[in-house]
């Protein structure tokens, strides 16, 4: 089984290249694939970059370069509710596309206000595929696990009114800037993908940005490609 699981970042996948200890590396486009043998399969570990832009790239290329029968988009979130604290786990039961808007017309004087604008029709939602969100929801984490939607696009939100705003709208728990990306370019190919976060910041809560959580999202990953693997 070929499985490629994906990071944006270097701290969303270190403890993922020690622990598989890729035997080389590949770049095809200024993308970084690192190639493992792992108990008879293939492990990917993919640096996307962040954005949807670079994460559509990567999981075309992952693709179409090696021919997984999974992909993972794994990394760090910044929650969408007062009640998800730092280090707490969302498995992807889908991603929904936050950043697709229309205005309403407005003349040159009369300002900007981003909580009148309203999605478009391509602010899609791409569901993870059920089996493995099933799967990660029986692997044991040390900490608070849910099932949720994950909200995804290409801003840094720290405006709390207008999270509040996007959480009404489509009601996700955390935003990240790459899942609904990869998870659209797998529906596309017909490839099985899930997407997790882990809450690393909440602006509601003034929770500040802590990288060390992805260390820990990255040892349930490890413990879930062993059941995958296993079943």
């Amino acid at each position: 089984m070929t499985i490629i699981i994906q990071g944006a970042m270097d701290c969303e996948l270190d403890v993922l290249r020690e622990h598989f200890a890729p035997a080389k590396t590949k770049t095809v486009a200024g993308y970084d694939f690192f190639i493992s043998s792992y108990k008879g399969n293939d492990i990917i570990l993919s640096k996307t970059d962040v954005g949807l832009i670079n994460a559509s790239a990567a999981t075309v290329i992952g693709i179409n370069e090696f021919s997984p029968a999974l992909v993972i988009n794994q990394g760090c979130a910044g929650g969408h509710i007062p009640e998800i604290k730092n280090g707490e786990l969302v498995i992807g039961e889908k991603s929904v596309y936050i950043n697709n808007f229309y205005t309403h017309p407005k003349g040159a004087g009369e300002g900007s206000d981003s909580l009148d604008w309203y999605p478009s029709k391509r602010s899609y939602a791409v569901p993870s595929t059920p089996e493995y969100v099933q799967l990660a929801d029986g692997i044991a984490f040390d900490g608070k696990k849910r099932i949720g939607t994950l909200g995804s696009g290409d801003m840094f939100s720290q405006e709390v009114d207008r999270i509040n705003y996007l959480h009404g709208l489509f009601g996700e728990l955390c935003e990240d800037m790459e899942s609904v990306a990869a998870l659209k370019v797998c529906e596309a190919f017909g490839v099985d993908r899930l997407a997790l976060r882990i809450i690393s910041n909440n602006e509601i809560t003034l929770q500040a940005f802590d990288y060390g959580v992805c260390k820990t999202l990255q040892k349930f990953v490890i413990a879930l490609v062993d059941k995958i693997i296993c079943v």
